[in-house]
């Protein structure tokens, strides 16, 4: 009897570290594949720069956000171009004065695909959201998740920078955003507070 459950408990030890490799596996993938090359700020305009020290600034309306504290810029003469994908628009986002994210819209699968590849170059492959969800998804048969029905979206994560990659194949619309971690975490606090004060 003794026996039988050592024998069980090891397969069971054996069966929970095969699990475990597969899932650090797919959480690995969604990381980039190369050497971190993370961008530290968006066009020579680092995270944290104060704007009263970036000349080249025009005020847009804030047609993304209703937050009051994020002011929304573009840059005279900007190159609306990654690589040869073609953009609509590069919006500087500034929280408190101080440079946060930027905004980027483009259009068209042609677009799409170069800017994707663009990325993949520069930052590293990694694998589309639908594509994790799958590898990790126990359910059947379950419904479309809502990234898939969102469209396509690849993510980088690095101690700097986050990137999110998004696109509708059916809008024909797609957004790249940047944004700078430690700024993000210190808007987010700061906001918990000001909630916290509200109540």
């Amino acid at each position: 009897m003794v026996k039988l459950r050592v024998e069980a408990m090891k397969k069971a030890n054996i069966l929970a570290v095969v699990f475990s490799v597969f899932v650090i596996g797919c959480f690995a993938s969604a990381r980039p594949s190369k050497p971190p090359s993370e961008p530290d700020g968006f066009r020579g305009v680092k995270w944290g720069t104060n704007i009263s020290t970036v000349k080249d600034l025009e005020m847009v309306e804030q047609v993304k956000s209703s937050n009051s504290d994020l002011v929304w810029y573009t840059r005279k003469e900007d190159t609306l171009a990654i690589g040869k994908a073609r953009l609509e628009n590069i919006f500087y986002v500034f929280w408190m004065g101080t440079f946060e994210s930027v905004w980027i819209d483009f259009n068209g699968d042609d677009n799409f695909e170069t800017l994707k590849n663009e990325l993949f170059e520069r930052f590293g492959k990694v694998a589309e959201s639908e594509e994790l969800l799958r590898k990790t998804d126990r359910g059947r048969g379950r419904s479309a998740s809502p990234t898939k029905q969102a469209g396509e979206f690849y993510g980088w994560w690095g101690k700097l920078t986050e990137m999110a990659l998004s696109y509708s194949r059916d809008r024909q619309k797609g957004t790249l955003r940047l944004n700078s971690r430690m700024i993000r975490e210190e808007r987010r606090a700061y906001e918990k507070e000001m909630e916290k004060e509200k109540r």
